[in-house]
């Protein structure tokens, strides 16, 4: 077995740090909002970032992605980038990888504050959201973890245009992560090339009425809103009972249920007085098909990324 030696500073980097910095979780899509909508969710990762101080940090997944977005900002400033190993890394999580709540976003996003702050903040909180959507592939988790709240964004290329869409009081998210993952990667894969001119139809009045149900408070409108045809239908290949615990969800008291991001988290939109008995209703319906799993009630984050 190879033992790994980290050296206990490095001559080229100067020291700095640390800086911890809180991310929320995230929730995108929201069924016809394909990689346009998302909102932060008051669940969290808190990660400690320090420079060359001769700690060694954890090696984890989350904390890759949180040194691959540390030396990002170094390379967008063009310094000398340390090395991984020079970036000590302490991740808490309240939420895992691969099951659609926004972890590598709020990951990412955690190491471009943290490198920012680190170095005087030089950058720009939208060039920060740019670089954190460039490395995601997608702004719909980055938006919302950065800023908090409901955001609306679009992607031309690196470029991102954002819009923070209010929402109206009296609404809670009412999650249910199962034990098992569901690969992003291989999600999109199953996506259609082309829409019919019928399915695209169907998404963009439903993304619309997504958009005016949630600044409006018209929950009613919820369960036609999040009726996609672009990626969740695809998407159940992965996750063959996805459809039966909306049904359970909804008949549970639920406005509308969707699969959170690329899944596996599936995510219902409720009254406060309605929430528990909605949890109760995921996680009972999912036993009854041999799947287990958490299930949680939660607001809206309104802060997104906060230097603690």
């Amino acid at each position: 077995m190879t033992t790994e030696t980290w050296p206990e500073r490095s001559e080229a980097i100067e020291p700095l740090g640390p800086v911890t910095v809180r991310v929320p979780a995230s929730s995108a899509n929201l069924g016809t909002g394909f990689d346009a909508a998302g909102v932060a969710l008051q669940r969290y990762v808190t990660v400690t970032v320090s420079i060359a101080s001769g700690i060694e940090g954890e090696r984890s997944p989350m904390s890759r992605h949180v040194r691959k977005a540390v030396r990002e900002v170094y390379r967008e400033l063009d310094k000398l980038r340390p090395d991984a190993e020079d970036i000590e890394v302490a991740v808490e999580a309240e939420f895992p990888l691969g099951r659609g709540l926004g972890a590598s976003a709020a990951c990412r996003g955690a190491g471009l504050v943290a490198a920012n702050a680190l170095l005087g903040h030089p950058l720009s909180e939208h060039r920060v959201l740019e670089i954190g959507s460039d490395l995601e592939g997608h702004a719909d988790n980055m938006a919302p973890a950065l800023f908090g709240g409901c955001q609306i964004v679009a992607m031309n290329g690196r470029s991102v245009t954002r819009v923070s869409l209010p929402v109206a009081d009296g609404v809670c998210f009412v999650g249910f992560t199962p034990s098992f993952n569901m690969s992003t990667k291989k999600g999109r894969k199953l996506l259609p090339d082309e829409l019919s001119r019928k399915d695209a139809v169907h998404n963009s009045c439903r993304s619309a009425l997504l958009v005016a149900a949630l600044t409006t408070g018209s929950w009613e409108a919820m369960k036609t809103a999040v009726d996609d045809r672009l990626h969740q239908i695809p998407r159940s290949k992965l996750f063959p009972t996805m459809f039966e615990l909306f049904e359970a969800a909804e008949s549970a008291g639920a406005y509308a249920a969707y699969l959170s991001g690329g899944g596996s988290t599936l995510m219902a939109l409720t009254s406060e007085d309605r929430a528990e008995h909605v949890r109760e209703a995921w996680i009972s319906a999912a036993a009854e098909r041999g799947i287990r799993g958490e299930g949680f009630v939660t607001g809206i984050d309104a802060g997104g990324a906060q230097v603690l």
